[in-house]
């Protein structure tokens, strides 16, 4: 059996913020067989179910996707034309600047939280974007603060939202005419992006948030419970107002919180006579959306959009449960994603307990689809299991964005958006960048099987119809037993190397683990540890490790003893690989080669600090926007421009403890003398450096530049901004 940590300490393994790794005992595991078969089945995976949401500037999370959303109750009352929003029940019904971070220059700008989401995710490479559009009947007026009960809409403190303008549309919407334009909007986007069918336009539009809710979260805006009929009359209207502004635009209907809205759209004051003859509101939604194509010549909503917080009890709810030490709640994430999609698991909750016969949840709804409205795509633009800091969340991410590309979702939106979501993160990137290279899953589903689907999930891919590069995703969901995987694979490759990249739950790392060579007829072993995912990449052509001359999965002074021994033509010495020998890539064997390994072995013998670098965001000309969890920390900033001339340069920063005396509120956006960096010049090779400290519980760091100038006649004279950049920044200490 080959044992996946042999190269690993066990100091490694371990971590205070996950449950310890300890090795299973021969007695303590289980035997699981893996099958896969490349030629027989094969789906389609829609890329875009590796996806986050995203509220407002610098709060993207550090995860490779390729999909975001930016949505959520905030958005419900989102006011276009100035920035302002209202936080409803989440916080005291506050109308202010939050989506722009408080920032006047922001909000001096229309539309500012939208195109910033468009700027920021383009400079991710993130192509795929979905915006929301209002449709509660009002947006925030105003960034005044707490919204009484004596303001209830209709009052000053809001504005009428409409769906059409019926005149023609502004680049500068008319902000005393006391209403806000949907299709001015959009085309406002349309003209500042591009549209739809750009790279940084917005390529969706969801009708608005999780409206079966508004009468909770937002009731000062919409007091009255929302009907069936209400939601599918505007549901028709502002989808006909997006797509006279961006034919090409998708739009993203339904929207709905969870079950419940599923369900009768939260018990909606008219279900009774409205659902008539419907087994639940998702049916109801999608058939009137049909009608409605038919009567409008055109389809108006695309994608039926779910949202999913997972309702499955342990000690607490999964979502809620943050205590390691409940193995109950551990277990009741692990196994909650199979309510999506197994018809044999009735998960412990009110969900599980009183409405079985809806589940599992996607086929029933891929059901209604195909009855109700063919082709109209699903998302799921929120979701969680919980458990975005333990390795349980990541076990349980992975098995849903498996799930999702089998069941045929289109979108996928996971709601990580808490400080810590760094395993949820580490699933996603397990898909999506596993190397930190840009190694991704297939983009084709093929057939995978294991029969304890309980301890496990696997789900395998392809690109397209080449079969020479395969990708399996394999999870241990025992928290006690170590997993003995033996993998049988039928495919018209013959797969040689498979190197294992996995997520422990010793720290969220994605770490390559192993490098399995000289796979004979496509089966091999695996030992996975207790609670373990990994990705597993295998290849049909010989994976060589240079320097490992005696194939024994090491590179070390062996190896370098017997190509000496080898060279000098000692007697009765044999190489069992020849290839990893020839370190110069010549096709001879030499000294050269000799003095290349013995450097190689030099270099990992000598302890070498190397800094980290961190990435950052370019987000207006001269400004940049540095990755959050810098807090407490020494930077060294690096940038390149023309020898001689100058720069001068500040950093602004939001701190969210700290007591803002003007509103008496938490959080105060800083940028004064305190945070000056001061000139520097760039020397002969056009480099300018410069390392500050961050403050404590500083977040939304951004480097500002305040001038860039070069002397001229022995005066100074200031250029433009576009001359130089920054080109790296590192921790320093």
């Amino acid at each position: 059996m080959k044992k996946l940590f042999t190269l690993f300490t066990s100091a490694a393994l371990i971590s205070s913020a996950a449950v310890p790794f300890t090795p299973a005992s021969a007695e303590n595991s289980y035997d699981l067989t893996v099958t896969v078969d490349t030629s027989g089945f094969r789906k389609p995976i829609s890329p875009y179910i590796y996806g986050i949401n995203y509220i407002r500037r610098g709060e993207a999370p550090d995860v490779t996707t390729f999909s975001a959303r930016q949505g959520g109750n905030r958005h419900s009352a989102y006011n276009w034309e100035n920035n302002a929003s209202s936080a409803g029940a989440d916080y005291k019904h506050y109308s202010d600047a939050y989506l722009v971070n408080f920032k006047k220059d922001s909000l001096a700008v229309p539309g500012a939280n939208s195109l910033e989401f468009s700027e920021d995710m383009t400079a991710q490479n993130i192509n795929y974007k979905v915006t929301t559009v209002q449709m509660a009947d009002y947006a925030a007026a105003d960034t005044d603060g707490e919204v009484t009960e004596d303001e209830i809409a209709p009052s000053d403190r809001w504005v009428p939202v409409k769906a059409f303008k019926n005149a023609p549309f502004s680049l500068i919407p008319d902000t005393n005419d006391n209403a806000v334009y949907i299709d001015e909007y959009v085309n406002y986007l349309v003209q500042k992006l591009g549209d739809s069918t750009t790279t940084t336009g917005i390529q969706g539009y969801s009708l608005d948030n999780e409206p079966s809710l508004w009468v909770s979260t937002h009731a000062r805006m919409h007091p009255e419970k929302p009907t069936c009929k209400e939601i599918v009359d505007k549901s028709v209207e502002f989808a006909s107002a997006v797509k006279s502004a961006d034919p090409n635009a998708e739009v993203y209907g339904g929207v709905l919180y969870g079950f419940n809205a599923y369900k009768s759209f939260n018990d909606a004051p008219d279900w009774e006579t409205e659902g008539n003859g419907y087994s639940w509101f998702i049916s109801y939604f999608l058939d009137k959306m049909a009608q409605a194509e038919k009567e409008n010549g055109k389809r108006l909503v695309d994608v039926l959009d779910l949202h999913y917080y997972s309702e499955a009890k342990g000690t607490d709810r999964v979502t809620a449960c943050e205590d390691t030490s409940h193995t109950d709640c551990i277990e009741a994430r692990l196994q909650a994603p199979r309510t999506l999609w197994d018809s044999t698991y009735t998960e412990n909750s009110w969900l599980g307990q009183y409405n079985e016969k809806y589940l599992p949840i996607l086929p029933l709804v891929n059901e209604s689809i195909e009855k109700y409205y063919p082709d109209t795509k699903l998302s799921f633009t929120e979701y969680s299991f919980g458990g975005g800091n333990h390795i349980s969340g990541a076990i349980a991410e992975a098995d849903a964005l498996g799930i999702f590309a089998k069941n045929g979702v289109y979108m996928a939106n996971s709601w990580a958006v808490a400080s810590d979501e760094s395993y949820t993160h580490a699933a996603i990137n397990l898909y999506t960048n596993y190397d930190g290279n840009g190694a991704k899953f297939g983009d084709t589903l093929v057939k995978s099987s294991t029969p304890d689907i309980e301890k496990s999930s696997v789900y395998a891919s392809i690109n397209g119809t080449d079969e020479s590069k395969l990708n399996i995703v394999l999870m241990n969901k025992s928290q006690t037993e170590s997993q003995n995987s033996s993998v049988n694979i039928t495919s018209s490759a013959q797969y040689n190397t498979a190197k294992v990249y996995g997520i422990t739950s010793g720290s969220s790392e994605i770490k390559l683990l192993e490098t399995v060579n000289n796979i004979k007829d496509n089966s091999f072993t695996l030992e996975l540890p207790p609670l373990t995912v990994v990705q597993i990449e295998l290849t049909d052509s010989d994976y060589t490790m240079m320097g490992d001359v005696n194939s024994d999965g090491t590179v070390d002074n062996t190896d370098l003893s017997l190509l000496q021994d080898w060279i000098l033509a000692k007697p009765d010495v044999t190489l069992n690989n020849w290839k990893a020998a020839d370190l110069c890539a010549d096709g001879i064997l030499d000294s050269f080669d000799i003095c290349l390994l013995r450097k190689m072995l030099h270099s990992w013998q000598t302890e070498e600090i190397v800094p980290t670098e961190i990435s950052f965001v370019k987000t207006k000309t001269a400004q940049w926007k540095l990755r959050n969890g810098m807090d407490g920390k020494t930077l060294q900033c690096t940038f390149k421009g023309t020898p001689g001339n100058s720069i001068n340069m500040c950093y602004g920063y939001w701190n969210p403890v700290i007591i803002n005396e003007s509103t008496g509120e938490p959080g105060k956006w800083f940028n004064n003398d305190d945070t000056k960096l001061g000139e520097y010049t760039f020397d002969e090779n056009g480099e300018a450096v410069i390392t500050f400290k961050v403050p404590a519980d500083a977040m939304n760091v951004e480097l500002i530049t305040l001038n860039h100038t070069v002397i001229q006649d022995g005066k100074k004279v200031q250029l433009e901004k576009e001359g130089f950049d920054l080109i790296k920044v590192i921790i320093a200490e």
